[in-house]
């Protein structure tokens, strides 16, 4: 029999995407789960309910044979997902003088390709079926605020909120809603290992300064739970938001209030 709902999330063996999927399956979705590293998969699906609602998929986004098999897989195992949210991706940071164009290619190749083409392959698919869907793609609030050395990462971000405007207005008219959230500074290992790190090792600091001076940008003066942000990805799912398209949504501790 096939599940009510159904959830396709990316880069979610960790932070935001296993918050995301772990929300998802609380309000009873069945949920395929994807990530690039088998092990941190394991360790991920070790800690979510046993049971035939999860489903785990290796795949790198940004490889399009990888997308076309996740979306062939997801329908053997549960039918045509009802959302997709395009969370995968990577920290980069560099002066844009110093980024090669092989760093550059690889930061849009995970943000932007990626985005796009789970995308396309959700809209095909609902297309195919003549079946309603929802999108919710992950963003940044550095999309919006730009940030130093992180001009990559920024122009990436960014291509995904025009990538949803743009999207929204195509397909509003066969049921599919686009939107996007945009996370500040969240308490995740992208944060602590991609970003905070290299800042450390940049500037020559300790763990505890270069986090205070991190927090002093931030007007609430903390990092937001991981579980914040995927509240508001799954109201933004639910018949709640039902009349809501092609909007991106802040939850950045106050960062960014235009």
């Amino acid at each position: 029999m096939r599940p009510e709902r159904i959830a396709v999330v990316t880069g979610a063996s960790q932070g935001l995407g296993l918050a995301v999927v772990r929300r998802l399956l609380g309000e009873g979705y069945s949920v395929a789960f994807t990530g690039r590293s088998a092990e941190r998969l394991a360790e991920a699906r070790q800690g979510l309910p046993e049971g035939d609602r999860v489903l785990v998929i290796q795949a790198d986004v940004a490889e399009e044979p990888d997308v076309l098999r996740t979306f062939n897989l997801v329908q053997e195992a549960f039918g045509p997902p009802d959302l997709v949210v395009n969370n995968a991706g990577q920290a980069w940071l560099g002066e844009a003088s110093s980024t090669s164009l092989e760093d550059w290619n690889r930061c849009l190749a995970v943000h932007a390709t990626g985005t796009f083409l789970m995308c396309r392959e959700a809209i095909r698919t609902w297309t195919a079926h003549s079946k309603a869907g929802c999108l919710i793609n992950v963003a940044s609030v550095s999309a919006r605020t730009g940030a130093p050395l992180a001009a990559a990462y920024c122009a990436a971000k960014a291509a995904v909120l025009g990538l949803t405007r743009s999207l929204a207005r195509e397909v509003a008219s066969r049921g599919i809603r686009v939107n996007a959230v945009c996370p500040g500074a969240m308490d995740t290992p992208m944060f602590h290992e991609g970003t905070l790190t290299p800042l450390i090792e940049r500037f020559g600091r300790d763990r505890e300064t270069m986090l205070r001076a991190t927090l002093a940008q931030i007007p609430m003066r903390r990092l937001l739970d991981p579980g914040e942000v995927a509240d508001l990805v799954v109201w933004l799912a639910s018949d709640s938001a039902r009349g809501i398209t092609g909007q991106s949504f802040n939850v950045d501790g106050g960062l960014d209030m235009r």
